[in-house]
């Protein structure tokens, strides 16, 4: 009878025992697996705002070329004065052919990016002449200031400073282009994705 008993009472621990490794894979299993997905999400999250970056960073290069490009003598008049070829924003409307005259956004909107809604922008403190809109393939979007805020995808503004020349030099501006996502300044915080800055020099 003593015998018995003690070989039904290590049955019940070795059952035991395996019922607990059972749970402990189970745990392990659902540990692992919801890792994995973090894992892959974060993935997808990093990968997603790299690609972001790379287009920020073309489309602020492709702004900064067409600023450097514009020619220094005709583009620094009064806006009034310069031709067409000197508003680079695409906006038709008194006031935005800014050219390459000093001007642009203030520092706040460097911080928390652009007003943009389907309105006109200059009534929402858009920098008039300094600032451009383009669609989710970054095509520039052109037309009156009414529509230039429809189905923008990422929002360009530039601001242009006089420099002090050395003695004798020619006059010097600095540039600077920021671009920002309109899906992304919210996980940005509010800032600019990319910001590229350059100087240009009177060549004349």
């Amino acid at each position: 009878m003593h015998g018995c008993r003690k070989i039904r009472k290590n049955r019940d621990t070795s059952g035991v025992t395996l019922i607990e490794t059972m749970v402990a894979i189970l745990v392990a299993l659902v540990g692992v697996f919801g890792l994995g997905s973090l894992v892959f999400e974060a993935t997808v999250v990093n990968k997603n705002q790299g690609a972001e970056k790379t287009r920020a960073t073309v489309y602020a290069q492709d702004k900064m070329e067409k600023l450097l490009s514009l020619d220094f003598l005709s583009c620094t008049q009064a806006g009034s004065s310069q031709p067409t070829t000197c508003n680079t924003t695409g906006i038709t409307g008194s006031g935005w052919t800014s050219g390459l005259l000093a001007g642009g956004p203030l520092s706040s909107s460097q911080v928390t990016g652009p007003p943009v809604a389907v309105n006109c922008p200059a009534a929402l403190g858009v920098a008039i002449g300094y600032t451009d809109f383009l669609d989710i393939n970054g095509q520039q979007l052109t037309g009156a200031c009414s529509g230039a805020a429809s189905g923008v995808s990422y929002v360009r503004e530039w601001t242009i400073t006089d420099l002090t020349p050395p003695t004798g030099g020619p006059s010097l501006k600095a540039i600077s282009v920021a671009v920002y996502s309109q899906s992304g300044i919210g996980s940005e915080g509010g800032k600019p994705i990319v910001l590229v800055t350059s100087v240009l020099s009177n060549p004349n």
